[in-house]
C-alpha cells in the first residue's frame, strides 16, 4: 500500500469513526448532547487519540523497534499516553465541562476514563505498527532471498567453486611475488578480498561501515590497474567523522562508484571522481561526483553492477523513510549522494 492510499483510508476511518460518534451517542461523562456542543468535546479527544496513535505508530515504534530498544520503546509509550491523558483530562475538567454543566466529576474520573480510552488507542498502534513492521521485514526476507539465490545461481551456472578461485587467486600471488612483480601480487591480493568480501561478508544483514569502506578501497585500486598510464585520471576518497561501531547493509556505497568510474573515465582524456563519505550523529552522507564527458567510449566494463536503479529499490526496502538518493548535473559533474540513518553496533 503506497503512501498515498494509506492516508486516504486513515482519514475515512478517522472521519467516520467521529461521524459515528455524534450522531449515535448523546452522552460521554459529563458531556451531553443535549447540554453544550458535543461536538468539541469529541473532536479534541479524538485529536488527543490521533497524536497518541500516529505518535506512537509512525515514530516510537518503527525507530526503536528497529534498533531493538524494547524497554525504552516500553518507557516512552507509557509516557506518552499518562502525558497525553493527563493533558486531555486537565482540558476536560478546567474548560469544556463548563460549558455543559457546572457541577461535574472528579478530576480523577476524567483521567481514569481518558486513560482507558487511550490504552485502547494504544493497542491499535501497537498492533498496527507491529503488522506494518512484520510486513516489511517479510518484504525485505523475499528481496534478500532472491539476491541469494540469483547469487547462488550464478555460481552454479559459471560451475566454479569460490574456494577453487580463491587457491587459484593464491597462487598467482605467490607466483608475482616469485617473479618480483609486487605490483600485480597488491592487485590479485586486493582481487582476492573483493571476493571474499562479496561471497561471506554480503551474508549479513549489517556489517562495519569500514568493512565496507575498505571493500571500497580494495575495488578502486583493482580499477585503476585497468587503467593505462598515460590516461589523466584522479580519484579521490575524503572520510570525515567516527566510522567506530557504525554499521550498514553490505553493498550500498559499491554502486556509485561502478556508476561514476563507468560513465565518468574516459581514456586519453582528463577524468576526475571525488568521493566523500560524512559521519554526523546518526546520519550518513556519501557523495560520489565524476567528470561528464561528451565522448561515450568510456571505460568498456561488462559487470551489469548493481545499478542505480536496483540500489533505490533496495533502499527502500531496506531503509524505509530512512535514507535519501539523489543525482544531478552541476557545472560539467554528475554528482550522485546517499543520505542514510546509520545503526550502532551492539
Amino acid at each position: 500500500m503506497n503512501k498515498r492510499s494509506e492516508s486516504i483510508i486513515h482519514i475515512l476511518l478517522w472521519g467516520v469513526g467521529y461521524f459515528i460518534l455524534l450522531h449515535e451517542t448523546s452522552t460521554i461523562g459529563d458531556f451531553r448532547k443535549d447540554a453544550g456542543p458535543y461536538w468539541a468535546p469529541l473532536l479534541f479527544g479524538m485529536l488527543m487519540s490521533q497524536l497518541l496513535f500516529y505518535t506512537t505508530a509512525f515514530y516510537f515504534v518503527p525507530k526503536f523497534l528497529r534498533l531493538k530498544k524494547t524497554k525504552t520503546l516500553i518507557v516512552l509509550v507509557a509516557t506518552a499516553l499518562i502525558t497525553i491523558a493527563l493533558f486531555e483530562s486537565f482540558v476536560d475538567y478546567n474548560y469544556l465541562v463548563n460549558f455543559f454543566s457546572s457541577e461535574n466529576e472528579s478530576f480523577l474520573v476524567y483521567f481514569y476514563y481518558n486513560l482507558f480510552v487511550g490504552f485502547i488507542v494504544l493497542l491499535v498502534a501497537l498492533s498496527y505498527a507491529l503488522l506494518k513492521y512484520w510486513m516489511r521485514n517479510e518484504k525485505l526476507k523475499r528481496v534478500l532471498l532472491e539476491e541469494k539465490l540469483s547469487t547462488e545461481m550464478a555460481f552454479l551456472k559459471s560451475k566454479i567453486n569460490p574456494h577453487f578461485l580463491f587457491n587459484v587467486l593464491n597462487s598467482f600471488y605467490a607466483k608475482s611475488l616469485k617473479h618480483n612483480v609486487p605490483e600485480l601480487a597488491d592487485g590479485i591480493s586486493k582481487l582476492a578480498e573483493l571476493m571474499r568480501y562479496m561471497v561471506y561478508d554480503t551474508n549479513e544483514d549489517k556489517v562495519l561501515l569500514e568493512k565496507e569502506i575498505h571493500h571500497l578501497k580494495n575495488f578502486i585500486q583493482v580499477y585503476q590497474l585497468r587503467i593505462a598510464e598515460e590516461d589523466d585520471v584522479y580519484i579521490n576518497f575524503d572520510i570525515q567523522g567516527d566510522l567506530n561501531s557504525v554499521k550498514v547493509s553490505p553493498m550500498l556505497l559499491i554502486p556509485f562508484v561502478e556508476n561514476a568510474i563507468k560513465h565518468g573515465v574516459i581514456p586519453n582524456e582528463k577524468s576526475t571522481i571525488e568521493i566523500a563519505l560524512k559521519i554526523k550523529q546518526d546520519w550518513m552522507n556519501f557523495e560520489v561526483t565524476n567528470s561528464i564527458h561528451k565522448a561515450a567510449n568510456s571505460i568498456p566494463d561488462n559487470s551489469s553492477g548493481f545499478g542505480l536503479d536496483n540500489l533505490r529499490k533496495r533502499l527502500a526496502v531496506l531503509y524505509p523513510e530512512e535514507h535519501t538518493l539523489e543525482t544531478r548535473e552541476e557545472n560539467g559533474y554528475f554528482i550522485s549522494s546517499l543520505g542514510l540513518k546509520i545503526d550502532q553496533a551492539s
